[in-house]
Formats: structure tokens, sequence, C-alpha cells
């Protein structure tokens, strides 16, 4: 190519010229729709990558709760063992008794 003619395309393009050809006229809509499409996958990218941070974050919460849960839980199962209710009753005060309590029997009534 000329270095005249790459100068004439060079302020063609500057100029905006080109715009007003007809082949460019003419595929104006299929470059707005490919633009309109462009910017769509620009967004759902986005979107998706927010979804992952969040699914993440939700994750990391989850684990911990799930750690809080099972703590509480073994620290519940630890306070209801008999040695943890004596030694806990003991510091109250209260002993436990010698001997197993007496049962009652309910009479049972011979009309019924």
């Amino acid at each position: 190519m000329d270095k005249q003619s790459n100068k004439g395309l060079l302020a063609s393009v500057l100029r905006g010229s080109f715009l007003g050809h007809p082949y460019v006229v003419r595929n104006l809509p299929f470059v707005a729709f490919l633009s309109a499409l462009g910017v769509l996958a620009i967004f759902w990218a986005h979107r998706a990558e927010q979804q992952s941070r969040q699914i993440s974050k939700l994750s990391a919460e989850l684990s911990e709760v799930k750690s809080e849960y099972l703590e509480a839980k073994s620290t519940l199962m630890r306070m209801g063992t008999e040695g943890s209710v004596r030694q806990r009753t003991q510091t109250l005060g209260m002993i436990a008794p010698k001997k197993a309590p007496d049962r009652i029997k309910k009479p049972q009534d011979d009309a019924e």
C-alpha cells in the first residue's frame, strides 16, 4: 500500500466518513445486536461471579455454625452426665442419697 492511501484511510476513519457508507449502514442493526449480546455476556459473567462469591461466603458461614452447634451439643452432653450433675449439685450443698427412693404403689380398687 502507498503511504498516501494509508493517510487517506486513517483520515477517513478519524473523520468518521466511513459510517455513511451503505454497507456499514446496512449492517448497523447486526452490529447493534452483537453489541447487545456482548453486554449481556458481560452482565451474566458478572452475575455468576457474584453468585459464586455469595455461595463461598455462605458455605464458610455454614461450617462455622455447624462447628458451634457441635460444640454446644458436646457441652450439653457433658453437662448431662451423672458425674457432672453430682459435681454441680455438691457445690450447691446437695448430696446424693445413700439408698434408692421407695416406690409408692397405688392401691387398686376391686370395683374396677
